[in-house]
């Protein structure tokens, strides 16, 4: 393969933590289809000092992955995180762009990842493309050294591909020339996401066939909604007629809050947290549910969504971001409000008293075509 791309992002599947953003390597594998793609993803020095472990280099699907420390100030000085950044990457990112001849740089987070791979394409006269998921736009606000940093990535930058049209009306509000942002959606990769025999894989988890089943999958975060969502199910376990259970599958460090308010609703028995699986396993619990629930805040296209609409799985989620563009008025969706846990049971309600049956949605890309399409977007660069 004659092209070339450097991928820079901290969103990446890494040693400590091989199920996050899976999304991301997805799309770089369905890439590298088309191209040779080496990947710069730093680890946040805390993680690495609690698990004792050193940077590092991996090879993955022909990959070349390199995972050098990120240096900054936990929770403050949060305008240099993109200096952190850059000088965290600075030494591997030089030998690499030096040693070899690269025809782009792609990144993945508006700030401070693509200011930092921003500086390198400056300093290497590299085009840059810049892929933007949900709240790195949708958290900026004018006068803020955060925003005026990450604008400056969007105007460098060749193109700004957006998961979502939200994010490309956002960003176009924010004074981004539209010529330069593109709706690109994530895609999903049907041989895993896909319609199984529902009472088959609920024997195999040993739930019931009548058993109300709700399912979160996500970072255990304040902003995805888990409060709402937990008093949420605590006010329907009363009033759906079937047996009801609520599982958790994620990990972050919102969960032992989440926790305690499972305790202090008395919902113990019926909320389970089962931490981060593969996706393979997520898929499965995905055709055992009755609804995956997403109660963000604010949102992209969350992949979730995409995987359980491919599942033939219903999606009760909020109509933030790019979710409702997802809405094609065939019931698989319901949206509700966000912060609002009464609305989220009515919601939930709703889905109980109907069939749980659902169809796949066959308008979501799998994870191929989304590289195709990728991979014609940056062509524009090389």
């Amino acid at each position: 393969m004659g092209k070339r791309i450097l991928f820079i992002s901290n969103l990446y599947p890494n040693p400590l933590h091989p199920a996050m953003a899976a999304y991301n390597r997805q799309q770089i594998s369905a890439l590298r289809e088309h191209c040779d793609v080496e990947v710069i993803s730093p680890i946040p020095w805390p993680e690495l000092i609690k698990q004792s472990l050193k940077q590092s280099d991996r090879e993955e699907d022909g990959i070349l992955i390199d995972h050098p420390t990120y240096y900054y100030t936990p929770r403050i000085f949060r305008g240099w995180y993109g200096d952190f950044f850059y000088h965290s990457i600075n030494r591997i990112a030089k030998q690499k762009l030096e040693d070899n001849q690269f025809d782009l740089i792609y990144s993945s987070w508006l700030y401070p990842d693509s200011w930092a791979a921003a500086k390198l394409a400056k300093r290497y006269n590299l085009p840059l493309f810049v892929k933007v998921h949900g709240s790195d736009v949708n958290r900026l606000k004018p006068g803020t050294m955060v925003t005026q940093r990450s604008l400056q990535v969007a105007q460098q930058a060749e193109k700004v591909i957006c998961v979502s049209r939200a994010l490309k009306e956002r960003l176009a509000e924010l004074g981004v020339p539209e010529n330069k942002l593109e709706v690109l959606y994530n895609g999903v990769d049907h041989t895993i996401f896909h319609p199984m025999d529902r009472a088959d894989v609920r024997r195999k988890l040993e739930i019931d066939s009548d058993e109300f089943l709700v399912l979160f999958v996500g970072n255990l975060k304040k902003e995805k909604g888990l409060d709402e969502l937990i008093t949420a199910f605590k006010s329907i376990t009363d009033t759906v007629t079937a047996r009801s259970r609520l599982v958790i599958i994620g990990s972050g460090g919102y969960g032992l809050l989440a926790e305690q308010l499972v305790s202090s609703l008395d919902l113990k028995e019926k909320v389970k947290f089962l931490g981060s699986l593969s996706l393979e396993t997520i898929s499965i619990w995905m055709n055992a549910a009755s609804v995956l629930c997403l109660p963000s805040y604010m949102e992209g296209v969350p992949n979730v969504v995409l995987e359980a609409l491919s599942c033939g799985t219903k999606v009760v989620a909020t109509n933030v971001g790019g979710i409702p563009e997802l809405n094609r008025g065939d019931g698989m969706l319901t949206l509700a409000p966000p912060r609002e846990s009464t609305l989220l049971a009515d919601a939930l309600l709703s889905i109980s008293s109907r069939s749980i049956a659902g169809c796949p949605s066959s308008f979501i890309s799998s994870w191929r075509d989304n590289g195709q399409q990728l991979y014609s977007l940056l062509s524009g660069g090389l």
